[in-house]
């Protein structure tokens, strides 16, 4: 029986179902949880349980007050004309190409933070000006993420690194030429035959480029001083607010009225630990392997769905690998890996999804539409190059 597996899928298609229908991303959520609550026995006397664990996770913890922050200093630099002005400079600098609107998300994906996505969508948008909404969300979605196929500090690789003992500079070095597909191959889809162009700023341009140094000091915080997201977040976000002291209480009333999201989040994690906590997906992996799949195959779907479910690429992968290695597919690491990352681009749980389908105000379906080909592609240089 393949019960677990046919809850998830249906559990997310009447996710992408009822956005599509209803335009609330917060009641598709609560429908696709639902039925699978209802689907799996085990879950529908742990609710309380589930609430609990989800509200007493570190990440959903820390991950509030971060995206808080992220609203916050979002909304000073469009109040104080500060994001105005370096994206007036930004698009000077790239003689309005559209490599003005992939710097920025590239730019901060080489950093990861909590929602980061959603930390560069405010920039995008504004840079983005003449681009549809669902061009905005889809180029600062991928090209935040496909760093994740070979940048070496996002915790997947270094799981990776553990699992197969591999040097994690190994394992980067390998997976270069799928984020050079990946980056070029969203550049023509996303931007067509356009390239990138250059020109000179003058110095007072140039000024209004300031705001960046402050974005990814974030990162650096993260990265060099292995601060938590939230607090990096705090300290840039309370040195901006002094800068520009008198927008503090007007961007404050706009970020609490943003923070209707949280309802949503919360069934993220829930999702995530009903996943984890009660063994679902380890039961998937199980089902999938009954089924008599060879271990490439598996390799594939199996982090493809569990990925889609949690929106957690280590989760995929560290449930997904070693039911491959158990079906003599050692070697499979690299693939279990890409498709643990695609999975998790596609999947209506993951946070920066979540959270830039609601910026922009995207159909999820019209989102999954626009993806598709793009994750299609790299899956299959993927899997000729790492099998």
């Amino acid at each position: 029986m393949l019960l677990v597996t046919i809850s998830v899928i249906l559990s997310l298609a009447l996710v992408v179902i009822v956005q599509r229908f209803a335009r609330t991303l917060l009641l598709s959520m609560i429908s696709g949880f639902t039925l699978f609550v209802v689907m799996n026995p085990t879950l529908r006397w742990s609710l309380v349980k589930l609430i609990l664990a989800s509200v007493q996770d570190k990440s959903f913890v820390t991950l509030i007050p971060a995206v808080f922050f992220i609203y916050f200093l979002g909304e000073i630099m469009e109040i104080s004309k500060d994001a105005e002005k370096l994206t007036e400079s930004v698009q000077k600098l790239f003689d309005g190409s559209r490599g003005a609107v992939v710097f920025i998300p590239s730019a901060i994906g080489l950093m990861p933070m909590p929602a980061g996505a959603m930390f560069t969508a405010p920039m995008v948008d504004q840079i983005g000006k003449g681009i549809s909404s669902l061009d905005k969300m889809t180029i600062n979605y991928w090209f935040r993420h496909c760093l994740e196929f070979f940048w070496p500090v996002y915790p997947a690789m270094y799981l990776l690194s553990g699992l197969t003992s591999t040097k994690v500079g190994t394992i980067s070095l390998k997976l270069l030429p799928l984020f050079v597909m990946a980056f070029l191959i969203g550049w023509f889809y996303l931007n067509g035959l356009r390239f990138v162009k250059l020109n000179r700023l003058s110095k007072d341009e140039a000024k209004h480029l300031w705001p960046l140094l402050p974005i990814l000091s974030v990162g650096f915080l993260i990265l060099l001083f292995k601060m938590e997201g939230y607090f990096a977040l705090l300290l840039v976000s309370t040195f901006y607010a002094l800068i520009r002291i008198r927008y503090v209480l007007i961007s404050l009333k706009r970020t609490l009225k943003k923070l209707d999201v949280v309802p949503i989040l919360l069934l993220v994690f829930m999702f995530k630990h009903a996943m984890m906590d009660f063994n679902l997906g380890e039961r998937m992996s199980q089902e999938l392997g009954n089924l008599g799949f060879g271990m490439k195959i598996v390799a594939v779907s199996l982090p493809l769905l569990i990925g889609m479910s949690t929106g957690i690429t280590h989760a995929a992968l560290g449930i997904s690998y070693p039911v491959v290695v158990g079906m003599g597919g050692q070697q499979l690491g690299l693939l279990t890996y890409v498709f643990s990352v695609l999975g998790v681009l596609l999947s209506p749980v993951h946070l920066c999804l979540v959270l830039t389908l609601d910026y922009f105000k995207v159909d999820l379906m019209k989102a999954f539409l626009k993806m598709i080909p793009l994750v299609t592609i790299v899956g299959f240089i993927g899997y000729l190059l790492y099998t």
